[in-house]
């Protein structure tokens, strides 16, 4: 795994809220509208109307085509980002796999997680920057054989 694999994970969370948004604002809408007429007889008195309702224009099967299309990439980076939360749950150091949870998952910056687990700053950098390093010469190895 790699830092720009776990970066992603970040990512995969804000395009995961976007889309729930989108989700909740493409449900059918419920619009109002004031519109002027008279009454129907003498005096003709000038009157508002406030009409209200769910918009029907034909808009049913579009949106329900493009929920589907929203919750199918939805349920595509869901799974992505199981998979990348799997992947740090397995790395054996405890103090690793918390900076990695707080980085990657949590969001968090360097100083808050120094502050969160009692290291400055600098020492979760360098924990990081260990565990890093170590990912990619065993990657090298790997390439090797």
């Amino acid at each position: 795994m790699t830092k720009e694999e776990l970066n992603r994970l970040r990512n995969l969370q804000k395009e995961i809220d976007i889309l729930e948004k989108e989700l909740d604002n493409i449900s059918e809408q419920y619009v109002t509208d004031k519109v002027v007429g008279s009454t129907a007889f003498h005096p003709y008195i000038l009157t508002h109307y406030n009409i209200s309702g769910y918009d029907s224009r034909g808009y049913s099967k579009k949106v329900k085509r493009l929920q589907k299309q929203l919750q199918r990439k939805l349920d595509e980076l869901m799974d992505e980002r199981q998979k990348l939360e799997e992947y740090i749950e397995s790395v054996d150091d405890d103090i690793t796999r918390m900076i990695l949870r707080l980085r990657y998952i949590n969001g968090l910056g360097w100083s808050q997680i120094g502050d969160e687990l009692g290291y400055s700053e600098r020492q979760v950098r360098r924990k990081h920057a260990q565990w890093i390093g170590n990912r990619e010469d065993e990657k090298v190895e790997w390439k090797d054989l």
